[in-house]
């Protein structure tokens, strides 16, 4: 076996491991560390710490703001006449 294939079956192996040891959240599990983070908020949170939570859990932007039910508020109830 030449040095790139040992190499390249090592790195497979790595990562096989590696997803063993730290399995993907769900859904369910992001959403409930979202939540969590804007119950801590209380009434006084903004749309930049919303932003700042997608940023401290690691989330792509928006995430919070779909997960925490404001796109839903703002698309049917602010959007009614």
């Amino acid at each position: 076996m030449s040095r790139k294939s040992e190499r390249k079956r090592v790195r497979k192996e790595l990562v096989k491991q590696y997803q063993k040891d730290n399995p993907p959240e769900g859904y369910d599990a992001i959403s409930k560390r979202v939540n969590d983070e804007i119950a801590a908020l209380g009434d006084g949170g903004t749309f930049a710490d919303i932003q700042k939570i997608d940023q401290n859990l690691g989330l792509p932007r928006g995430t919070s703001f779909e997960m925490g039910g404001y796109a839903d508020y703002f698309a049917f109830e602010v959007d009614e006449d």
